[in-house]
């Protein structure tokens, strides 16, 4: 189940201020305790602000990812306490570029934007191709409709021609 920002703060308030246990929160919302931890230690280490759903895309720099990636290959953290430190509003984040660096290497870490926000190339283009053709589609329909009206008006005026001239 997808929990919002919003939720995962008042799970996280519902734990730590009335005292309601990981495994009460998690039957309630349907959320694996292990990341209710997670949120918890977020809000510990970065306040509330960390949960507030921001409509700024977050830009995740490839030397950004890459000093993360160096940080947990030294072996002293875990991916989770890396990613609490680093305010990555999910650990599986930090797991990914790591995935990718071990099938591509540093070439295979590049420069991305925030989850919700992130399209794969050929998702992009498909998406302005998309947009191009409705814009086109909408523009060819209102089009049509002009022609219908101007086509009904020119048949009444040559009707009413027709009919002066009879």
């Amino acid at each position: 189940m997808q929990v919002s920002r919003e939720q995962k703060l008042e799970i996280v308030l519902k734990h730590l201020e009335d005292g309601i246990t990981l495994r009460e929160l998690s039957e309630e919302y349907g959320m694996d305790s292990s990341n209710i931890k997670y949120n918890v230690a977020l809000y510990i280490r970065h306040g509330p602000d960390v949960f507030k759903d921001s409509s700024e895309v977050r830009i995740y720099s490839r030397e950004y990812k890459l000093a993360a990636i160096k940080r947990y290959l030294q072996g002293n953290e875990s991916i989770r306490l890396i990613s609490i430190d680093l305010g990555l509003p999910d650990h599986t984040i930090l797991r990914d570029w790591l995935n990718k660096y071990r099938e591509g290497g540093e070439a295979a870490i590049q420069t991305s934007y925030s989850r919700k926000n992130y399209l794969l190339h050929e998702e992009r283009q498909n998406k302005i191709a998309s947009k191009e053709l409705k814009d086109r589609l909408e523009y060819l329909e209102a089009e049509n409709e002009f022609l219908k009206k101007y086509y009904s008006l020119i048949l009444e005026r040559s009707r009413r021609l027709k009919k002066k001239s009879k």
